[in-house]
């Protein structure tokens, strides 16, 4: 199974534990990834100031990745929007598909609009499988609570899991010997790229997500591969308090990293040593090794 991959601008920064992870359990399922060449950031969060640059800075991506004849797997979700919401837009829109035709014909590119925009969770249950996942799993993560979180866009506007109650990381939690949690915050809003700017709302919807997630009784969240999200939940609990005056504890990992630890891979390679929030505890019971 090979794939074009687009890693996008913050698998080198803050998602660098996911990427290390998606790396590590890529060899183990067989999927082989080709990092596109040349590409540019996706234009997230640009389209709230100028959304015909954004879209043609998506189109440029894509017009590169159209050289290839493989699907292109974007494994944060902002980037998975924007370069698929561009492909839509273009599609549709003969106005703004002018005008990016334009852009592009400038650095000597253009898009036909065949690409297949892809995320990882997609590959993982329609093309690996949740038959071959189960194979893989050498740690059987047998009496972990674990509540899964999607975020905005992985299946919002455009699927193709269900938009408001997916349940794709669900099944691959379950596939992995975990308890799958259901909490009804698990597709909402954590406040995404608003951080810095907007740091009071993100602390609020943050403290919402870990609050639900608590009292229907996750023991850890297994956050969506978007590095905002997983960010803004790994990172902010130092200045939270749940419902019971304390800060929040709540272990959060990646999708990928728990499907590691299924598989029994070193902790280190899974970029768990990176994370902020307090794993080792959670997790310990099923590792080889101290992280």
């Amino acid at each position: 199974m090979k794939y074009l991959y687009y890693p996008g601008c913050a698998m080198e920064t803050t998602g660098v534990p996911i990427q290390m992870s998606i790396d590590a359990i890529s060899n183990v399922l067989g999927i082989e990834f080709e990092t596109m060449k040349d590409w540019t950031c996706c234009g997230c969060p640009g389209e709230a100031i100028n959304e015909l640059a954004a879209v043609s800075l998506a189109a440029r991506n894509l017009a590169l990745a159209e050289k290839s004849d493989l699907d292109l797997v974007a494994p944060c979700s902002c980037c998975y929007r924007n370069l698929l919401g561009a492909h839509v837009i273009l599609s549709e829109d003969r106005k703004v598909r002018a005008q990016v035709k334009e852009a592009l014909a400038a650095a000597g590119l253009e898009y036909k609009g065949t690409v297949k925009v892809r995320t990882l969770i997609d590959v993982l249950i329609n093309d690996v499988g949740l038959e071959l996942i189960r194979s893989k799993v050498k740690n059987q993560l047998s009496g972990l609570k674990v509540g899964a979180y999607y975020g905005c866009h992985q299946s919002r506007p455009y699927g193709p899991d269900h938009p408001e109650f997916p349940v794709w990381q669900d099944w691959i939690v379950e596939s992995l010997g975990a308890e799958s949690v259901f909490f009804p915050l698990k597709a909402q809003c954590c406040g995404g790229a608003q951080l810095f700017s907007q740091r009071a709302m993100v602390t609020e919807l943050v403290a919402r997500l870990l609050n639900n997630a608590e009292v229907h009784g996750a023991k850890c969240i297994a956050s969506t591969l978007c590095p905002l999200c997983f960010t803004n939940l790994d990172v902010n609990q130092g200045r939270i308090k749940n419902r019971a005056g304390s800060n929040f504890a709540m272990p959060i990992v990646a999708i990928s990293q728990l499907m590691g630890v299924a598989f029994g891979l070193p902790p280190r390679d899974l970029g768990l040593h990176k994370n902020v929030s307090p794993v080792d505890k959670v997790l310990a019971p099923y590792l080889q090794v101290r992280i």
